[in-house]
C-alpha cells in the first residue's frame, strides 16, 4: 500500500490543491514467498472526507483507515474540505461540491489505476464529511454507488425547516448565508438531502446506497434522526445504527470499520 501526497490545480476551486491517498500497489511482503507483481486489476475506491476544521490527514492520524485499506485491497483518496461543507463559496466562487464529485474522481482516476464504474466508487465521511459525502453522492449517483456518513452534520435540514438560520459555536449567520444561501428556498434546493432523493426519484434515477449512523450522546442525533426518519417514511431504502457513543473517534472508528465491510461486500 503507497501512501501518497498530491498538488494539483484545481479548476473548481480556481487553485493548487493537495490530498492523500492510499494505493494499493502490491501484496504484503513476506520473505518466505516469491516477489509479487504489481496490482495491475483497477481497485475499487473510497473518496473520504474530513470534519469541520480538518483536514486530508485526519483518517491517517486518528483512524484505522491504512489497515483497512490493506485489508479490503481498496483505494482511498482524502481530499482537504476547508471549512466549506464540501458546497459552493459564493464569495469566492469556488465549487468544492464540483471538486469532489467530478474533478477529483477525473484526476485521481487518470493518474492511478482505479476503477471507474460505478459499483466500486464510493464516498463517505464523518461530522461536515459526513454531509458532503451524501450530498455529492446524490449529486453525482452516476459515480458513486455507495455512501457513508457517520455523525452527518445535517444542518441543513433545521435551516430548511425553520428558515432561519441557526450560528453555532463553530459558524455565524453570515458564514451559513455563504454556503446555504437563501433559507427560504433550501427545502427546495440542492443543499437539502431530501430535496436531492426526490429529485433523483422524480428523474427515474437509483439513488446510491446509504450507510449512516450516529451515537447517540452525539450533539446531531436529533438532525441524523430527523433524516432517518424522513428516509423510513418515503422508503429510502439505507442502512441506519445509533448506539451508545458522541461525536468523537471513538464511535467512529467501528462504523469505519462496518462501513467498509458494507461497501466492499
Amino acid at each position: 500500500m503507497a501512501v501518497v501526497d498530491v498538488s494539483f490545480i484545481s479548476h473548481a476551486l480556481k487553485r493548487q490543491v493537495s490530498f492523500k491517498a492510499l494505493i494499493p500497489t502490491d501484496y504484503t511482503f513476506r520473505p518466505d514467498l516469491p516477489e509479487t507483481p504489481f496490482q495491475t486489476a483497477p481497485a475499487p475506491t473510497l473518496y473520504l472526507l474530513h470534519g469541520f476544521t480538518g483536514c486530508s490527514t485526519d483518517f491517517l492520524y486518528g483512524s484505522s483507515i491504512f489497515q483497512l485499506a490493506l485489508q479490503h485491497n481498496i483505494a482511498v483518496v482524502m481530499p482537504n474540505g476547508e471549512n466549506a461543507f464540501y458546497l459552493e463559496d459564493r464569495e469566492k466562487g469556488e465549487d468544492y461540491s464540483r471538486f469532489v464529485g467530478k474533478e477529483l474522481v477525473d484526476f485521481t482516476r487518470s493518474m492511478f489505476r482505479l476503477s471507474d464504474r460505478r459499483e466500486d466508487t464510493f464516498i463517505g465521511g464523518m461530522s461536515m464529511g459526513g454531509y458532503g459525502a451524501l450530498i455529492t453522492a446524490l449529486r453525482y449517483p452516476d459515480t458513486f454507488g455507495k455512501v457513508m456518513s457517520v455523525s452527518g452534520a445535517y444542518v441543513a435540514l433545521e435551516f430548511a425547516d425553520q428558515k432561519r438560520y441557526i450560528p453555532d459555536f463553530n459558524s455565524s449567520e453570515a458564514y451559513q448565508r455563504t454556503f446555504f444561501g437563501d433559507v427560504e428556498t433550501m427545502r427546495q434546493r440542492d443543499m437539502d438531502p431530501r430535496f436531492c432523493m426526490e429529485e433523483l426519484r422524480r428523474q427515474g434515477k437509483a439513488l446510491p446506497e446509504i450507510y449512516f449512523a450516529c451515537g447517540e450522546q452525539d450533539f446531531m442525533i436529533a438532525q441524523n434522526r430527523k433524516l432517518h426518519q424522513y428516509m423510513e417514511e418515503n422508503g429510502v431504502n439505507h442502512v441506519y445504527y445509533e448506539g451508545e457513543g458522541a461525536h468523537d473517534w471513538n464511535y467512529w472508528n467501528p462504523h469505519l470499520t462496518r462501513a467498509l465491510e458494507w461497501m466492499v461486500r
